[in-house]
């Protein structure tokens, strides 16, 4: 789970019985897009790591 508005979002575990208990009162449509959120949230967030790892190896070679 992220929750959160910008680039420090909190990378959160939840239990089943806490996830369960978040979207249990939200609507399908509700839920549908805080799915559709947490996907695009995490593939932002493997991007970065991703864009950062490149970044990294990058500096490497010109040492």
């Amino acid at each position: 789970m992220f929750f959160g508005n910008n680039k420090k979002d909190k990378d959160v575990r939840l239990t089943d019985k806490q996830y369960k208990d978040l979207v249990g009162s939200m609507s399908r449509k509700e839920r549908k897009e805080f799915e559709r959120r947490q996907d695009q949230l995490r593939k932002e967030r493997e991007d970065d790591r991703l864009e950062a790892w490149l970044d990294f190896e990058d500096e490497m070679d010109d040492m």
